[in-house]
C-alpha cells in the first residue's frame, strides 16, 4: 500500500522544487503536442497544419502551465519569494538606500531591545524565588523616618500575625567580615539573618544545609553559608568544604552550606550569610533601638491589603502598651517594588526614551520608503496596467519593508548585546541588582515582534500613498519630475523633529542634574582626599588596642610625603549613610517620654577630622590630640543640631548625653558647619561628634589629604600593613571617585538618555537632509528654469534652507509642547533644575536649529549649483 504524504507537505516540497517540476511539465506537454501532431500527419495533413491543429486541440499551453503550477505549489509563498527576489535586484541598484534604512532601524530596534532586556529582568520577570509575589518587605514608620525594625516588634508580629506564614529578619553587616586562613585576608560582604530567612524565601542550598534554629541561638557555634561565587573563587568549588572551619573576624566558623549559583537577596555581590544568634527573650524595647529589616511570606489565601490591615492593628495595640511604640505604625511593600525602587523611575523614563527613538526611526524610514516609492511610481503604474493587482503591489512594498526591518532588527540585536555589556560595565552591581544581562529567547522574541510590526507600519505608508494616485496620471510622469506626497513627507519630518526635541529636553534635564550634583555644596572639600576602610578583628584587638592602632595609623599616614593632614572617622558624610543614630538629652532640660525623645546622628572621629575635610568650625574648637588622651574631651555638634535644639541658649554652655553605649554628659566644645548626610540630595541632619577616645570603634575610614592623593594609595596601604600585615585594607580610592559612584544612577541615566537623544538627532537630521535632497532632485528642472530666468544663486540656497528651517521650527514648537507634557515623570530624577527649565529648552531648540540648518544647507548648495542647460534638457 502506497502512503501519500499530506497535501500541505506535498505543496511545501513542490515550493522548493518548482523549477524542476516546471521543466517536467514542459517536457510532458511537448510530448502530448507532438503525439497529436503525428496523428494529424498520418491522416494526411502537412506538418505545419498538423502542429496548428494540435495546439488548437490541446488548448493554451501557458494557461495549462499556470493551472498545473497553482495545483502543485503554494502560490502565496511563491509570490512572496518572487517579491523578495525582485526587491533584492532593486536594492542592488541602490545600496545606499538599503544601508540607510537598515542602520536607522538597527539604532531604533537595538536601543529598544537593550532597555527592554533590563526592564524584563527587573520589572517583568518573576522574582528568583518560588512564588516571589508572596514576599513582602515590612518596616516600621517612626518619626525619625528610619526603615529599620525593632527586634521586639518583629517577634510580636511573628507571634500574632495570621496573614504571614513567617517573617524573617536580616541586616547587612555594615563593615563586612574578614576571612583569613584561605589565601590572603579578604573583606567579605555579609548578611546577618534569622533562622527563618531561607525558608521564607523558599530557596534551599546547592550543597550542605542552610541555617537552623539551633544556629540562631545566643552563644551557639558560629556557622556560615557561602555564596556560590565565593565557593568557586576562594575554595575552588571543593565539594568537601562542608564542615570546614575558617577564621571570620579572627573567630572560628564552620561552613555548613553553599547556595545555588543564581541565589542573591537584595545585593548580588553578597558573599556569606551568618546567623543573628539573637536572644529572643531579651527586652529589646529597653535595651536597643531599631536595626533589623524584615521580609515575610504571605499565606496563600491572604492578600497584601489584609496583611497591612492586620499588622496595623497589631501596631496600634503595641503603641498603647509600650511607650517605645508610641506614634509608630507599619509599612508593607511588595519585595519586587522594594528591590526596584531605586531604578524603577529611571528605567521607565529610559524605556519611554527608546520608544521615542524608535518612533523617530520609523518616521525616517517611512519617509525614505515614501521617497523611493515616489521615484518608482511610473514603474508601479506600468505593472498595474499590465494586469498586476493592487494587492500584489501592496504585498511587494510590504515584503520590501519587512525584509529591511528584519535585517535592521538582526543588526539591532547585535548592537543591543554590545550595549548591554557597556551598561553593566558602567553600572555598579548594587544599582541594577542583577548578576548579568543577556539577550535570551524572550528578548529575541520581543526584537522579532518589534521588527515585524515596524516593517508593517513603515511599509503601509508608501503603499497607501502610491495607490491613492491614478494609473493614467502616473503614466504621464516623466523622468524625475515627481512631486509625490510632499505634505506627507514634510509631516513625517516634523514628527521626527518633535520627538527629537522631547528626547533632547529629557537628556538635557538629566545632564543638568548631574552637573548640579557635582557643583552642589556638600559642606566639605572632596578634592585631594584619599579614603580607605579598615576593620580590626575583635578577637585580636581590645578597645584599648583599637584606639592605639588608629592613633598609630593616623600618625604613620601623616608622615607620608606630601600629606598635609590625616584622620579617621566611623563614616563619611554624603557618600556613606551614618552608621549610628541615637536619642540624646541636654543637661538641665526635662526628660521626655521615650517615644518623643529627639534623635541625632552619631559620628565618631579622630583629631584633625574637621581640618582634613575642611569643614569650618563656627564656634569653639575641634578635637585635638590632647583631647584624644583625655578621658572626657567633650563633644562637637553641627549647626543643624544647634539650630534645631539649642536655638535659645549658647551652645558652648550646655552639656549633653546620647543614649549610645551609655555615654556620660559631656560639654559642647565646638559647633561646625553642616554637611549633607546620605547623599547630595539629602540635607544636613543634627549630628553629635564624639572622639574615638570616648567611643572606640573597630571599623574606621582613614582619610589622607595631599596633592594627587590617588598616588598615595600604595604607600598608605603599605604603612598600614607595617602595623598589621594580616589586616585587609578595602575601598582604597579618592573621595571624588566615591562621590562619583554615589551619583552613578543620575550619571548613568544622563549618559544613556543622552546617547539616545543624540541618536534621535542624527536620524532626524538625516531625515531632513533626505527630504530636501529629494526635493532638489524632483525639482531640478524647475530650479534650472528659475536660474535661467535670472534668480540669484544665493536666493535659491536660501529658499531650500528656509524650507528646512521652517519644518524644524514647526517640529520644535510641537516638541516643546510635548516635552512639557511627557517629561513630568522625570521629576523624581531631577536635582537643581525644574522640568520646565527655560535654558534647557532654549539650548535644545538652538542646537536643533543649528543641526537642521546644516542638514538643509548641503542640498541648498546642491540646488544652487544646478546647470540650467542640463536641467532644461531633462524629460
Amino acid at each position: 500500500m502506497r502512503i501519500r504524504a499530506p497535501r500541505v507537505v506535498r505543496r511545501l516540497v513542490a515550493l522548493v522544487t518548482w523549477n524542476t517540476r516546471d521543466r517536467d511539465m514542459d517536457r510532458e506537454m511537448t510530448f502530448h503536442l507532438e503525439s497529436i501532431a503525428r496523428e494529424y500527419v498520418r491522416s494526411g495533413m502537412s506538418e505545419e497544419d498538423a502542429a496548428l491543429a494540435a495546439r488548437r486541440r490541446f488548448g493554451s499551453v501557458v494557461r495549462l502551465k499556470e493551472q498545473g503550477h497553482d495545483v502543485r505549489s503554494v502560490r502565496v509563498i511563491e509570490d512572496l519569494v518572487r517579491d523578495a527576489r525582485h526587491m533584492g535586484r532593486g536594492l542592488r541598484r541602490s545600496p545606499g538606500f538599503a544601508i540607510a534604512v537598515v542602520l536607522t532601524l538597527a539604532i531604533g530596534i537595538g536601543a529598544n531591545t537593550a532597555i527592554f532586556s533590563v526592564v524584563d529582568q527587573l520589572l517583568l520577570r518573576p522574582l528568583p524565588y518560588p512564588d516571589g509575589d508572596e514576599l513582602v518587605k515590612v518596616s516600621e514608620v517612626v518619626a525619625t523616618g528610619a526603615p529599620e525594625v525593632s527586634p521586639a516588634n518583629w517577634l510580636d508580629w511573628q507571634r500574632e500575625s495570621r496573614a504571614f506564614r513567617a517573617l524573617a529578619a536580616w541586616r547587612i553587616a555594615p563593615d563586612g567580615v574578614t576571612l583569613t586562613g584561605v589565601g590572603e585576608p579578604t573583606q567579605l560582604n555579609a548578611q546577618i539573618v534569622s533562622a527563618e530567612f531561607f525558608s521564607v524565601l523558599g530557596v534551599g542550598p546547592a550543597l550542605g544545609r542552610t541555617l537552623s534554629e539551633g544556629d540562631d541561638r545566643p552563644n551557639s557555634p558560629r556557622v556560615l553559608v557561602l555564596s556560590h561565587r565565593l565557593w568557586q573563587q576562594r575554595f575552588g568549588g571543593d565539594p568537601n568544604v562542608i564542615g570546614r572551619l575558617v577564621q571570620v573576624n579572627d573567630r572560628p566558623a564552620e561552613i555548613v552550606g553553599v547556595m545555588p549559583a543564581n541565589f542573591a537577596f537584595v545585593y548580588p555581590d553578597n558573599d556569606v550569610w551568618a546567623a543573628f544568634r539573637l536572644n529572643r527573650n531579651e527586652p529589646w524595647r529597653q535595651t536597643a533601638g531599631r536595626f533589623l529589616h524584615v521580609v515575610g511570606r504571605l499565606e496563600q489565601r491572604s492578600t497584601l491589603a489584609a496583611a497591612r490591615t492586620e499588622l496595623e492593628a497589631i501596631a496600634r495595640r503595641l503603641a498603647r502598651e509600650y511607650e517605645f511604640n508610641k506614634n509608630t505604625s507599619v509599612k508593607l511593600v511588595p519585595l519586587r517594588e522594594e528591590l526596584t525602587g531605586q531604578v524603577h523611575t529611571a528605567l521607565v523614563a529610559l524605556y519611554g526614551a527608546v520608544v521615542l527613538l524608535l518612533v523617530i526611526a520609523c518616521l525616517n524610514v517611512a519617509n525614505l520608503l515614501l521617497a523611493r516609492s515616489a521615484s518608482r511610481r511610473r514603474e508601479i503604474a506600468i505593472r498595474i496596467s499590465l494586469g498586476a493587482g493592487r494587492v500584489a503591489i501592496i504585498r511587494q512594498l510590504l515584503v520590501e519593508s519587512l525584509l529591511l526591518s528584519i535585517a535592521g532588527g538582526a543588526l539591532g540585536v547585535a548592537l543591543a548585546r554590545w550595549s548591554l555589556d557597556a551598561l553593566l560595565a558602567a553600572s555598579p552591581v548594587d544599582l541594577l541588582r542583577v548578576p548579568g544581562l543577556s539577550v535570551d529567547a524572550r528578548v529575541l522574541l520581543y526584537a522579532l515582534g518589534l521588527a515585524l510590526s515596524t516593517g508593517v507600519i513603515v511599509g503601509l505608508v508608501p503603499a497607501v500613498a502610491v495607490l491613492r494616485h491614478s494609473v493614467v496620471a502616473s503614466m504621464r510622469m516623466r523622468g524625475s519630475t515627481v512631486t509625490h506626497a510632499t505634505r506627507v513627507r514634510q509631516t513625517l519630518v516634523v514628527g521626527q523633529v518633535a520627538m527629537t526635541v522631547v528626547l533632547l529636553c529629557g537628556a538635557g534635564l538629566l545632564v543638568r542634574t548631574v552637573v548640579g550634583m557635582n557643583r552642589a555644596d556638600s559642606g566639605f572639600d572632596k578634592q585631594d582626599l584619599l579614603m580607605m576602610d579598615v576593620t580590626l578583628p575583635g578577637a585580636r584587638y581590645t578597645e584599648e588596642q583599637e584606639m592605639a592602632f588608629y592613633r598609630q595609623a593616623v600618625a604613620a599616614l601623616r608622615t607620608l610625603p606630601g600629606v598635609s593632614s590625616a584622620t579617621a572617622a566611623s563614616s563619611l558624610p554624603v557618600i556613606q549613610s551614618p552608621k549610628a543614630r541615637a536619642e540624646f538629652h541636654v543637661l538641665g532640660t526635662a526628660e521626655l517620654p521615650i517615644s518623643d525623645r529627639p534623635t541625632a546622628v552619631i559620628r565618631i572621629v579622630m583629631p584633625g577630622y574637621f581640618r582634613t575635610l575642611r569643614i569650618p568650625v563656627l564656634q569653639g574648637r575641634e578635637f585635638s590630640d590632647a583631647d584624644d588622651a583625655s578621658p572626657a574631651p567633650g563633644v562637637v555638634i553641627n549647626e543643624a543640631f544647634a539650630k534645631a535644639f539649642l536655638s535659645n541658649v549658647e551652645p558652648l554652655t550646655v552639656s549633653l548625653t546620647v543614649r549610645f553605649r551609655e555615654q556620660p554628659y559631656a560639654p559642647v566644645i565646638g559647633v561646625v558647619g553642616d554637611v549633607r548626610e546620605g547623599s547630595i540630595r539629602d540635607s544636613a541632619q543634627p549630628t553629635v561628634f564624639y572622639a574615638n577616645r570616648q567611643v572606640p570603634q573597630d571599623m574606621m575610614t582613614l582619610l589622607v589629604r595631599a596633592p594627587h592623593a590617588e598616588m598615595l594609595a600604595r604607600p598608605a596601604v603599605a604603612a598600614l600593613h607595617a602595623l598589621d600585615p594580616n589586616l585587609p585594607v578595602t575601598n582604597v580610592r579618592t573621595v571624588e571617585s566615591a562621590f562619583a559612584e554615589s551619583v552613578v544612577r543620575e550619571r548613568l541615566s544622563a549618559m544613556v538618555s543622552g546617547a539616545f537623544a543624540l541618536s534621535g538627532l542624527l536620524v532626524a537630521s538625516l531625515g531632513l537632509y533626505a527630504l530636501l535632497a529629494f526635493f532638489v532632485t524632483e525639482r531640478t528642472k524647475e530650479i534650472g528654469l528659475r536660474i535661467a530666468l535670472g534668480a540669484h544663486v544665493s536666493r535659491v540656497t536660501r529658499s531650500v534652507v528656509g524650507g528646512g528651517l521652517r519644518l524644524v521650527g514647526i517640529g520644535a514648537v510641537v516638541g516643546v509642547g510635548l516635552s512639557m507634557l511627557l517629561l513630568r515623570s522625570l521629576g523624581a530624577l531631577l536635582y537643581g533644575v525644574t522640568m520646565y527649565d527655560p535654558s534647557t529648552y532654549m539650548g535644545v531648540v538652538t542646537l536643533l536649529c543649528a543641526v537642521g540648518g546644516l542638514a538643509s544647507y548641503v542640498p541648498g548648495r546642491r540646488a544652487a549649483r544646478v546647470d540650467p542647460h542640463v536641467a532644461l534638457r531633462q524629460d
